[in-house]
């Protein structure tokens, strides 16, 4: 007989399966609302408004007490991560318009990947070359790197086999400028996306209510996401009317489901499991998207999109395994130093700070690794 407990052990794992597939469906409901004819620019910024409404109420709730006062530093800082959100869902909706939900959902898995570069870049993040880790490590980044090259540039022939009864759903806009430039908006919305979360670190900091946070950021970036919208679009009034139909239920289930319950989820995993272990079931989300792709918009998987992917899990993988194993070194020398601090009282002192060192490292790198909550 299954115990409770023996099922309370997998409740992550769980969770972690049903944030994959909400954003899974995420990707399909998009990119049938764009090509059905919705202006990337307005599903932007409904979905923004949808996602501020749905966390407000959480954050004024249950931060009331955690919420520290607003100096104008770090107003201007969740300014910054507010339009860098707002810059990045620019990017990144049309360039899944232009390519495919499968391409939007894979580049996506190099989110921990670029973050880690530019905590490299920015000195945040050390990494010795000599050190089998530290080789992993690049290898991964390099390997991540050549599987978008490999996404962008090389399609090669569909998988018929996968769904020899179904008929290839071509799209006149689907050329290969197209694909170039939607892979150019895909790349440069994660990067920016990235750079977002390599940014919280430090305005968590200054101001440690994460919910409140994101309820400003997503605030700020929809006042935005509407200005670029108005100014881009200003000779289409008739784009913002949408109907009861598939163009309302994307940006519903968008800001709801993805935006309210992904990220709960993704936080509950977080607090129990770990990045890592979050990060890790990144690239189911692409196996679903791909599934459902094929079922959905009967679009045949490309051996390009596929030979790319492959490559991006593989580097993901070895990137988060050379960083777990980085950890794991600094959990043995915190034990290690604590063993010294009980033989020997006197070095309380270095003790204490070599462990609030440790815990700064590892609090730092949880906030590094990236988890994909409003992209």
């Amino acid at each position: 007989m299954v115990s409770f407990q023996g099922l309370e052990n997998f409740k992550a794992h769980v969770f972690q399966i049903i944030y994959q597939v909400l954003f899974a469906g995420m990707y399909i409901l998009a990119r049938i609302a764009l090509i059905h004819g919705m202006d990337h620019f307005v599903f932007v910024t409904y979905r923004q408004v949808i996602a501020t409404l749905a966390i407000a109420p959480f954050a004024y709730l249950f931060e009331r007490n955690k919420r520290t006062p607003l100096s104008w530093p770090v107003l201007f800082q969740i300014f910054l991560l507010g339009t860098g959100l707002a810059i990045a869902q620019n990017c990144y909706i049309p360039g899944l318009y232009y390519t495919s939900s499968t391409f939007a959902s894979a580049a996506l898995n190099l989110t921990p990947v670029f973050t880690f570069a530019m905590a490299i870049f920015l000195r945040l993040e050390k990494i010795n070359i000599r050190d089998l880790r530290g080789q992993i490590k690049v290898a991964g980044v390099v390997i991540c790197v050549g599987g978008a090259m490999v996404m962008t540039l090389y399609k090669g022939p569909a998988l018929q086999f996968l769904s020899p009864g179904v008929k290839s759903h071509r799209i006149s806009y689907n050329s290969k400028h197209n694909i170039i430039l939607g892979s150019i908006l895909v790349f440069g919305g994660v990067a920016v996306w990235s750079a977002c979360i390599a940014f919280q670190a430090p305005i968590l900091k200054r101001y440690p209510a994460q919910l409140s946070l994101t309820a400003l950021s997503s605030l700020i970036a929809t006042v935005e996401s509407a200005l670029i919208a108005v100014i881009c679009e200003h000779k289409k009034s008739n784009i913002w009317a949408i109907g009861w139909n598939i163009e309302l239920l994307s940006v519903v289930y968008s800001g709801i489901m993805c935006f309210a319950l992904g990220m709960f989820l993704q936080a509950w995993c977080i607090s129990k499991k770990g990045p890592l272990f979050v990060a890790i079931f990144s690239p189911l989300c692409t196996i679903v998207t791909a599934i459902l792709e094929l079922i959905v918009l009967h679009v045949y998987l490309r051996v390009g999109s596929v030979v790319g992917a492959i490559f991006i899990a593989v580097g993901l993988y070895s990137t988060l395994w050379g960083k777990a194993n980085d950890l794991k070194t600094e959990d043995a020398k915190e034990l290690q130093m604590t063993i010294v601090r009980h033989e020997d009282p006197e070095s309380d002192s270095a003790i204490i700070q070599h462990n609030g060192a440790t815990m700064e490292t590892e609090e730092s790198y949880k906030r590094k690794i990236p988890t994909i909550e409003n992209i």
